[in-house]
């Protein structure tokens, strides 16, 4: 079975856990509580509009990998010294909009050599249609324009990108097997919410994500650990 093999092989928890939340107390109990149950925690802007570094600093000390979801979008000399701020975090992964450009890129590429914190480039965020894409003039499908975007960031040298499930396919066969893909609009049931382009857990990782961003599901739980579990679980049953 794929799904099985990559998870041997790589033996990488690929679960991220959205923690969106403005209290610090709620994502420091989450962190701890699912410590070596997923394999990163999500924070991102509403945490750290709340609490910036200081509080991703707190949630650090939990020792559970930190991905730091801001979607960076601005000038390239904005971009990186705001990454420049924030490089010396104990932060696993860090994003920013490929749409800036490849300078913005380049220059951010630039601040965070020798350490260890990973660039990912956002493509299209899984609340957009192909109709969204037409209101800001951009007549390519969705679907060409994440391949677009994911080949200009391994192009540039980015450690991967995040896109939805339903690209992760074709990026993966334009990108190759070294890219990371991150998918969020992860969904265990159909409910309503303001994601577009969603998929299961198992669906993401067959279609070639290494990561999936689960929040809701997780920690709206009774039994967050035990919640993550079930999920990885299903992922190689």
């Amino acid at each position: 079975m794929i799904l099985e093999v990559y998870i041997k092989s790589t033996e990488v928890n690929p679960i991220i856990c959205a923690l969106d939340t403005q209290n610090l107390n709620e994502a420091l109990s989450l962190a701890n509580t699912l410590r070596n149950k997923v394999g990163m925690i999500k924070l991102g802007l509403e945490f750290f509009a709340a609490h910036g570094l200081s509080g991703v600093k707190e949630v650090a000390k939990c020792n559970v990998p930190i991905f730091l979801d801001l979607k960076l979008h601005d000038i390239p000399t904005t971009v990186a010294k705001t990454v420049a701020a924030i490089k010396a975090l104990n932060v696993e992964i860090l994003t920013l909009h490929i749409s800036g450009g490849a300078k913005t890129l380049e220059e951010a590429l630039n601040v965070v050599q020798g350490t260890k914190m990973k660039l990912i480039g956002v493509t299209v965020l899984t609340s957009m249609s192909n109709e969204d894409l037409n209101e800001l003039g951009i007549v390519k499908e969705v679907k060409s324009q994440v391949i677009l975007l994911a080949k200009l960031a391994k192009k540039i040298g980015l450690h991967g990108i995040v896109c939805s499930a339903l690209e992760a396919q074709e990026v993966r066969q334009e990108c190759g097997k070294d890219f990371t893909i991150i998918t969020p609009g992860i969904r265990v049931d159909s409910g309503h919410d303001d994601q577009k382009r969603t998929a299961t857990p198992k669906e993401a990782i067959n279609s070639g994500a290494d990561y999936i961003v689960i929040g809701r599901p997780i920690t709206k739980s009774d039994d967050p650990a035990s919640s993550a579990e079930l999920i990885l679980k299903s992922l190689i049953n």
